[in-house]
């Protein structure tokens, strides 16, 4: 069964032709997320959305516009990743991984259609997103352009945990598409994101105590001379873990150097709940070294 293609959301709209991809769209209690994602993926004749154990109408929702629904507990990202390609029977060679606050656009279609074709031999693309908050596009305060590893050829790329995420194996050769897909972070409201973010601050903090305690990164190193996503993972786990008050660093970083003031109240706001953030991080990884010694909190 496949998406119905009564909706138009997300058609070329100029009768240029639609890739031939997969899409499989992680979810857990996604029931207020899923209706517009789906919506957004009537392009593909291939939907797949891999549920951890909604408690919602997430997967009834899910399958009456047509995805076809899969049920995995999920341990972590990378696995929940590996274990949808192991698993679904997934009809084309390349796959487009979205989560359920994401949404494409016609553009990013037509790249996607016009790029397989001229580089079918590559293992994946990086992907930019544009991040959605209190109703625009944070161009300034999110970092635009940041990249993650989206579209791949099912049987060329695997993924790896990293963090609170995951990340793509190394030397795979990947290239880079440039329309972005759009990102609602912040959808179920203030009180998930924080909640979450609390989780991430957790793992972000072991991974950076586990990347110190290791005299390279063994996953893919980072370079700060190399690629643009090999420069910001050098910034992001050699040289900023080693700053003092990281998370004044971080407002400032976004705020003012990166013009975050410029994206308005928005920006501000989003650029105090980044630095809180990373304020949980630092102390999290003060935590997590206190108690790999044997103290107590």
């Amino acid at each position: 069964m496949t998406v119905p293609r009564t909706h138009t959301a997300c058609t070329a709209g100029d009768g240029s032709p639609t890739p031939a991809a997969s899409i499989v769209i992680l979810t857990l209690n996604e029931e207020s997320n899923i209706r517009g994602c789906l919506d957004s993926c009537t392009w593909s004749d291939d939907v797949h959305v891999l549920d951890s154990g909604s408690s919602d109408r997430t997967q009834v929702i899910a399958r009456e516009l047509g995805a076809q629904v899969h049920l995995n507990p999920f341990e972590s990202f990378g696995k929940q990743r590996n274990w949808a390609l192991d698993n679904i029977p997934i009809k084309h060679e390349w796959v487009f991984h979205l989560d359920a606050d994401e949404r494409f656009t016609p553009e990013i279609v037509r790249e996607i259609e016009s790029t397989l074709k001229k580089q079918p031999e590559l293992s994946g693309f990086y992907v930019p997103s544009k991040l959605m908050f209190m109703g625009r596009w944070l161009r300034r305060a999110s970092g635009y352009p940041t990249y993650q590893m989206r579209l791949f050829h099912k049987d060329r790329m695997r993924f790896i945990d990293y963090g609170h995420g995951q990340r793509e194996e190394p030397g795979k050769p990947i290239g880079t598409l440039h329309q972005p897909y759009l990102h609602y972070s912040f959808s179920k409201g203030l009180t998930d994101w924080i909640d979450k973010h609390n989780r991430y601050s957790t793992q972000e903090a072991r991974e950076i105590v586990r990347i110190q305690s290791e005299r390279h990164d063994k996953a893919d190193p980072p370079r700060l001379m190399g690629s643009a996503v090999q420069r910001r993972r050098w910034l992001k786990q050699r040289l900023y873990p080693k700053l003092p008050a990281r998370w004044i660093l971080r407002f400032c970083w976004l705020y003012f150097i990166k013009l975050g003031f410029l994206d308005g109240k928005a920006g501000l706001r989003f650029c105090q709940l980044h630095a809180a953030y990373e304020l949980f991080i630092g102390l999290k990884v003060v935590e997590t070294k206190h108690n790999s010694k044997g103290g107590t909190t």
